[in-house]
Parts: structure tokens; C-alpha cells; sequence
């Protein structure tokens, strides 16, 4: 792969604790046509220089199908595509929001959905869900499907692998920028913690519903929706080094926590915005998404066992 080929509606989604864990997932949520025989010579002239995975030597070579370095399907502008993310992502928080509060109304339960682990499990499962439903509706409005982003294919070993060697980058590569950038800036606060939610886990079952909805959840609906349809969808028209830096600045803006008498908590942008160029890279190189949902998983599991 060449290199010129190229918040706080609700913090459910987010595991960013202090320090590295401060880089877990909000949403935070891509399509082209390739042209065979004598018309890819006409192809490499005029787009960008893609690596073809057919002719890898990579004993698991991505999946044609998968490979966002094949520009075959339409997703439209990078503007449009960016757009969808964010109307994607708004409805799906107000709408979660609001069935989830009619959920507490109709079971006549008094207490606030912040005080609930059932209730914050509950939203995040609808926000989610619905995040990822109104993308794919797009997508087949284009005449496309999951499997142009990312899941057209079975996970295979290699994506365990990659997952690996990603998970330790990502975490030898935060720690080498947050040194850095603490030098650089002394007022930068590497200790900020963000405010997760799910406050009140007083039972064993409250911290394995907290888990899920922080741990397993977050990076599947994320994953799908930011590494699949908005860089994918970014890929198809731009180089790989645009489609990864606005890929990853987005997701870290989305993980930016401030409110009322509340400092932004920078590290967490930083630490996501790192996060989101491993997994971007494990995405083109394997073509697909699952080693990018393993990473996601266990650091965001790293920063459960910290904050819980």
C-alpha cells in the first residue's frame, strides 16, 4: 500500500478514561466501480495508483470486493458522504433518546436514564442500531450493501494478527505523540478523564450490561460506520493519506467532551484521533473491518477495567 494512494449529545459510546485510556470510540460510521480487461490501464492513468490485492503476494490477499483501494462503487462526493455520517449520527442519538425516555415512561420507572445501567444500555443499543440502519439505507439507495464497506467477506486469522500488531502501534504510538505534545504544550492536561456514564453499578449484572454496551457494542456500530461507510466512501474518490486524516479528525472531534463550566478534554481527541489512523490503516490493508473491531474491543476494554 502506497502512501500517495491513497460532544457530548450522549458519552455513552466513548471508554476514555485518563492517559491511554482516553481512546475509546463514539462514532462516531463507505463505494466505487472497477473497470477489467484492457480499460485498467485507461484506470491506473487516471486514479490514483491502487495496490492490486490479485496480484499480492500476501497468502491471505483482501477481498476484491472488500479492498477500499478499488474504487467500483458510486457513494457520491466526499461532502455527501460526510454529510450522511452526520445526519446518520444526529438522528440517531435524538431518536434513541426519545424511545428510550418513552421506555422508562411506560414501565412508570421514575429514575433518570443516566442513573440506569439498563436504560443507558438500552440507548446505546438504539443509537447504534439505528446509526447503522439509516447508513445502510443510504447505501442501497445507491445500490450498494455492507459488503461494499468493509463485510463482504468471512474474518480470517490474518485479521487477528493484524489486530495484534495494531493494538501495540496504536499504543506505542500514543505514547510517543502524548510525550511529545506534553513538551511541546506543558499546559496540556494528559490526566482529563471523560465522563463515560453508568455511574451506579451496584450489581454484578449493571457491569456486565455496562460492559457490553461500552465494550461491545460501541466498536461494531462504530467501526461500521466511520472505518466502513465514511473513509470507505472517502477512498473511493480520494487519495488514502486525505481519506485517513479526515476520517480520523472527524472521530476525534466526535470524541471532544465540554459542557457548561467544563474544559474540553483535548487528550481524548488525541488519543482517538491516533486511534482512528491505526484502524483506518488496518482497514485498507486487510480490506475489510475486523481487525478494526478487535482493536476498537480491547482498548476499549483496557479502559473499562480503568474506569470500572
Amino acid at each position: 500500500m502506497s502512501d500517495d494512494s491513497s460532544n457530548r449529545t450522549m458519552r455513552h459510546t466513548s471508554l476514555l478514561g485518563s492517559g491511554a485510556a482516553n481512546s475509546a470510540g463514539v462514532f462516531g460510521g463507505l463505494h466505487r466501480r472497477r473497470f477489467q480487461g484492457s480499460l485498467n490501464v485507461l484506470h491506473i492513468r487516471l486514479a490514483p495508483r491502487f495496490t492490486d490485492s490479485s496480484h499480492s503476494t500476501h497468502t491471505h490477499s483482501p477481498d476484491s470486493s472488500n479492498d477500499p483501494r478499488k474504487p467500483k462503487k458510486d457513494f457520491g462526493s466526499p461532502l455527501r458522504v460526510i454529510g450522511t455520517l452526520c445526519i446518520a449520527f444526529i438522528a440517531s442519538q435524538l431518536i434513541a433518546l426519545f424511545l428510550t425516555a418513552f421506555f422508562l415512561g411506560a414501565i412508570g420507572a421514575t429514575t433518570n436514564i443516566e442513573d440506569s445501567a439498563s436504560a443507558q444500555f438500552t440507548y446505546v443499543l438504539l443509537a447504534e442500531g439505528i446509526a447503522v440502519g439509516i447508513v445502510y439505507l443510504f447505501l442501497r439507495r445507491r445500490r450498494l450493501g455492507f459488503a461494499d464497506i468493509g463485510l463482504g467477506r468471512r474474518p480470517q486469522w490474518r485479521d487477528l494478527k493484524v489486530a495484534v500488531a495494531g493494538f501495540f502501534a496504536f499504543y506505542a504510538l500514543l505514547i510517543i505523540v502524548t510525550i511529545t505534545v506534553k513538551a511541546l504544550v506543558p499546559s496540556f492536561d494528559v490526566d482529563q478523564a471523560q465522563d463515560v456514564g453508568f455511574k451506579n453499578l451496584q450489581t454484578s449484572l449493571d457491569r456486565v450490561i455496562a460492559f457490553a454496551a461500552l465494550v461491545i457494542l460501541p466498536p461494531i456500530g462504530e467501526e461500521i460506520l466511520m472505518r466502513g461507510y465514511l473513509y470507505t466512501g472517502l477512498r473511493s474518490r480520494l487519495r488514502f493519506i486525505w481519506a485517513l486524516a479526515i476520517t480520523s479528525v472527524i472521530f476525534g472531534l466526535a470524541h471532544l467532551e465540554y459542557g457548561k463550566n467544563e474544559p474540553v478534554v483535548w487528550v481524548a481527541g488525541l488519543s482517538t484521533f491516533i486511534l482512528s489512523v491505526v484502524l483506518v490503516y488496518t482497514r485498507e490493508r486487510t480490506g475489510a473491518l475486523y481487525a478494526a473491531i478487535l482493536i476498537h474491543a480491547a482498548n476499549n476494554a483496557i479502559a473499562f477495567s480503568l474506569n470500572f
